[in-house]
């Protein structure tokens, strides 16, 4: 099963980067691959919000929805695919102060469903490792730029 931790330090307060990655309007801007985000329902995110994602993989469009199962505001989120997406996946992410500003910690745990199932392990492996660290970085540099 593929499974992907990695922290990154960001150069801004904590709760301004917890700010702008719940802010699901904006997750296209630091997710690479991305195309559409939405919550349900709209505003403050609470446990039992819905998230559904478009994103692409391998040249094929992919739709996963995801549920808020925990949540402590500027302190940790853990999101859960439902049962109709291409993924039974679960998303940690993790804010804490640190010297110098936040450190983010995002954690990817999955096995692909659907079509994503004749995906060789190791290929969804490196997906996930690279996923997770391209987007970290494009967060970091969003951010630190003014984001």
């Amino acid at each position: 099963m593929p499974r992907h931790e990695e922290s990154i330090v960001i150069a801004r307060p904590r709760q301004h980067v917890f700010e702008y990655m719940d802010d699901i309007e904006r997750e296209p801007e630091w997710q690479p691959q991305l195309i559409e985000a939405e919550q349900t329902p709209p505003g403050p995110t609470v446990i039992g919000t819905r998230r559904r994602y478009v994103s692409e993989f391998l040249g094929k469009r992919l739709v996963n929805t995801y549920v808020v199962r925990e949540f402590e505001p500027n302190r940790r989120i853990v999101c859960e695919t439902t049962s109709d997406s291409v993924l039974n996946a679960t998303s940690d992410i993790r804010w804490e102060d640190v010297d110098g500003g936040t450190r983010v910690t995002m954690l990817l745990d999955g096995r692909a469903t659907g079509v994503l199932r004749f995906v060789p392990n190791a290929l969804l492996e490196a997906t996930f490792e690279k996923e997770v660290r391209t987007t970290l970085a494009r967060l970091k540099e969003r951010l630190e730029a003014g984001g």
